[in-house]
């Protein structure tokens, strides 16, 4: 298991939609549960759950 490559899957109770599901939780590939991150309210009135320290995957250049 040690240096196995794996997904962060964050689990929806639904597909996204005007009416989207809501947060279920975040998860291995396994499905065992992950504690990561922090929720943090932010200054527009939205939540989000901030996972530091991830490398952020490469952008496509836009054109323009």
């Amino acid at each position: 298991m040690a240096n196995e490559v794996q997904a962060i899957n964050v689990i929806f109770d639904g597909p996204p939609a005007p009416d989207a599901g809501r947060f279920v939780e975040v998860e291995d590939d396994r499905g065992r549960s992950l504690s990561i991150g922090e929720w943090i309210e932010r200054p527009d009135g939205l939540w989000a759950l901030r996972i530091p320290g991830v490398l952020a995957p490469p952008q496509p250049e836009r054109e323009g």
